[in-house]
């Protein structure tokens, strides 16, 4: 899968060893698998949510992409703290190939 993924996300503009980074990381988190998997077979974008935060209001209000906005609620479930400490720290927006 994780090969798709970067595929994937190397059509969608992001440079490759940026692409395989960010697409290992996806792949590893089981909490967005659904949603990755519509997105690389589909291109569709479903939404998830951890707590107060979704996808789509990551997307909207901070100008993620989906892919750094699906990354951000796998960081969110794995490192509450950390993720929304840096959430807060005022950086608003994630290009494509930030991390």
């Amino acid at each position: 899968m994780v090969d798709r993924v970067v595929a994937k996300l190397m059509a969608s503009g992001y440079e490759e060893k940026t692409a395989q980074s960010l697409g290992a990381r996806l792949t590893a988190s089981i909490v967005i698998h659904e949603q990755l998997l519509q997105w690389v077979e589909n291109n569709e974008e479903v939404d998830c949510r951890y707590e107060e935060f979704t996808a789509f209001t990551l997307m909207r209000e901070r100008g993620f992409t989906y892919p750094n906005a699906l990354n951000t609620i796998a960081w969110l479930h794995n490192a509450p703290e950390v993720a929304r400490k840096a959430l807060a720290s005022g950086v608003d927006r994630i290009s494509k190939g930030a991390r």
